[in-house]
C-alpha cells in the first residue's frame, strides 16, 4: 500500500451521553486492542463478539471480566453498539472510524489479486472507454464488492494533427493526435487510383482547417463546408473522416459512472432485508448522486466515508472507499468500493490504489 493519505472526514467521536468530542488519546491501550478486535473478529464473522471471544482469540492477557468492563466503557463512548437479542458487541459508525484514522495498519493487495490486476490493465487498449469497463469489472471482481468508476473528467479535446498513410491498395491509416495527447487510428477505404501526391495535397489542406479544433467547432457549418470542399469527389473518404472524428473528439457524457458487481449486494446478511437492499440500489440506480458522491473526495486523495457520513440517508449502513486516478498530474476520476460498513478497510485501501495506480500508467500509455 502506498502512502497516501486516508482523509479522517470526522476529528473525534461524539459521545452519547454528554455530548462531548473525545479525542483519540482517551483510549487506553487495552481499550484499542479490544476495539480492534471486535471490528475485525466482525468483520469477518458478521456475528455479534463477546467477551470470551476476546479472551480467548485476542486479548488473552486479562479476564473475559476485565475485557466486559473495557467493552461497557467503549459503548458508554460511543464507539461499539449492542444488538438488542445479543450479549456481544459491533461497532459503530464512531467505533469503525476511530479504527480506520487511528489503528488500522498498512496492508497490501495478495499476490494473486495484485497479478490480475496489473495483467488486465496492463493490456494494451485503444479506447479510454475499454479502459475503464476493464477497470471496473476487475475491481469488482478482487473486491468481492460494489465497484464503481467515475469516467475521466476531461476538457474537450482539440486536433493537434491529421495524418493520412497508405497501408496497402485502396487502403489507408487515419492518424489523429489531439491536445490531450491521444492517438487515434482508424482504417479507411480511398480510391485506389488516389496517388500518394494527391493524398498528401489533401492532408496538408485537412490539416489547416483542423489544427485547433474542437468537435463543436468542426460542426460549423463554414468549417465543413471548407473541409467537402477540400475531399471534393471522395465523398466516402469524407464521411469516413467526419465519423473518426466525431468518435475520437465528441464530448463523452460527462460523469458517466460505471457500476459492477450490483448482486453481491444480495449475497451480504446486512441487506437481506430487501428493503435496505432497494434503498441502496435505488442510489446505484441515480447515477448523478452516484458522481456527486465521487466527485466531492476527487480533490482529497483515498478517503474512506462510512455509515451516517454518507450524506445520503439511503447509504447510512454502507461504507464507500475511493481513490482518485490522475491524467498527467490531474485527477480526472476515481475508482471506489461500495460494501457494508463491516469491511476489510486494509485490503480495500490498498486495493483501490493499485488499482488506481495502474489506471494512471495505462491512460499514461494511452496518451
Amino acid at each position: 500500500m502506498s502512502t497516501l493519505p486516508v482523509r479522517v472526514l470526522t476529528p473525534g467521536v461524539t459521545s452519547g451521553g454528554a455530548g462531548r468530542v473525545l479525542a483519540p488519546r482517551e483510549l487506553t491501550e487495552r481499550q484499542r486492542r479490544v476495539l480492534q478486535a471486535i471490528v475485525e473478529d466482525y468483520v469477518v464473522t458478521a456475528e455479534p463478539v463477546g467477551s470470551r471471544t476476546i479472551a480467548r482469540r485476542y486479548v488473552t492477557d486479562v479476564s473475559p471480566a476485565t475485557i466486559r468492563n473495557d467493552m461497557a466503557d467503549l459503548e458508554e463512548m460511543g464507539f461499539l453498539d449492542q444488538p438488542h437479542t445479543s450479549a456481544g458487541r459491533v461497532p459503530s459508525d464512531a467505533g469503525y472510524r476511530y479504527y480506520v484514522d487511528e489503528i488500522l495498519e498498512e496492508s497490501s493487495v495478495p499476490e494473486e489479486q495484485a497479478r490480475l490486476i496489473e495483467r488486465v490493465l496492463g493490456t494494451k487498449m485503444r479506447q479510454v472507454e475499454s479502459l475503464v469497463q476493464a477497470t471496473v469489472r476487475v475491481l469488482a471482481d478482487t473486491s468481492s464488492l460494489i465497484s464503481i468508476v467515475l469516467g475521466p473528467q476531461v476538457e474537450p479535446a482539440s486536433v493537434v494533427k491529421v495524418d493520412v498513410a497508405y497501408v496497402d491498395k485502396g487502403r489507408a491509416l487515419l492518424v489523429l493526435v489531439t491536445d490531450a495527447g491521444f492517438i487515434e487510428t482508424k482504417l479507411v477505404d480511398v480510391p485506389e487510383s488516389l496517388d500518394p501526391a494527391k493524398l498528401k495535397e489533401m492532408t496538408d489542406i485537412v490539416n489547416g482547417l483542423l489544427q485547433g479544433q474542437t468537435w463543436e467547432s468542426l460542426t460549423r457549418p463554414g468549417t465543413l463546408r471548407d473541409l467537402k470542399r477540400a475531399l471534393r469527389g471522395y465523398e466516402a473518404m469524407l464521411d469516413n473522416t467526419i465519423e473518426f472524428l466525431r468518435s475520437s473528439l465528441e464530448p463523452v457524457a460527462s460523469e458517466r459512472v460505471y457500476i459492477s458487481g450490483v448482486a453481491r449486494l444480495l449475497d451480504l446478511p446486512e441487506f437481506r432485508n430487501v428493503e435496505r437492499a432497494k434503498a441502496v440500489l435505488g442510489i446505484l440506480d441515480r447515477e448523478q448522486i452516484v458522481s456527486r458522491m465521487l466527485l466531492e473526495n476527487l480533490a482529497e486523495g483515498v478517503t474512506v466515508t462510512i455509515g451516517r457520513e454518507n450524506k445520503r440517508r439511503e447509504m447510512a449502513d454502507c461504507s464507500l472507499v475511493s481513490a482518485p486516478y490522475h491524467l498527467g498530474r490531474h485527477p480526472v476520476g476515481a475508482v471506489a468500493i461500495l460494501g457494508p460498513k463491516r469491511m476489510d478497510y486494509g485490503l480495500l485501501l490498498s486495493l483501490v490504489e493499485l488499482v488506481a495506480t495502474n489506471l494512471d500508467e495505462a491512460l499514461d500509455r494511452l496518451a
